[in-house]
């Protein structure tokens, strides 16, 4: 019986684990479109913003972190790392 209760409490945890992560991976499949806009705008837009800012063009009360290039690059970072550890869980799950 003790066997039965763990298997069914192991269930119980990875159904929820599987539930959650399908969540998450939807919303990231959700936020693609979202993404190529952020790098569209690094390409091309970014550095003038940039300028206007370091020349007080930019309100000082406005929310600016996007033209922190460490913001942006850290964030395509993280990507990059998450896709890797998809790929390899991927690897591990089949």
């Amino acid at each position: 019986m003790d066997r039965i209760t763990k298997m069914e409490n192991i269930l119980d945890e990875l159904t929820m684990v599987v539930e959650e992560s399908d969540k998450a991976m939807n919303e990231l499949v959700g936020s693609l479109k979202n993404l190529n806009t952020l790098k569209k705008y690094y390409e091309s837009q970014y550095m003038k913003d940039v300028m206007a800012d370091k020349i007080n063009e930019v309100p000082q009360d406005l929310k600016r972190g996007v033209l922190s290039e460490d913001a942006v690059h850290m964030l395509l970072t993280d990507l990059v790392e998450l896709s890797n550890k998809m790929e390899n869980l991927s690897k591990k799950i089949r």
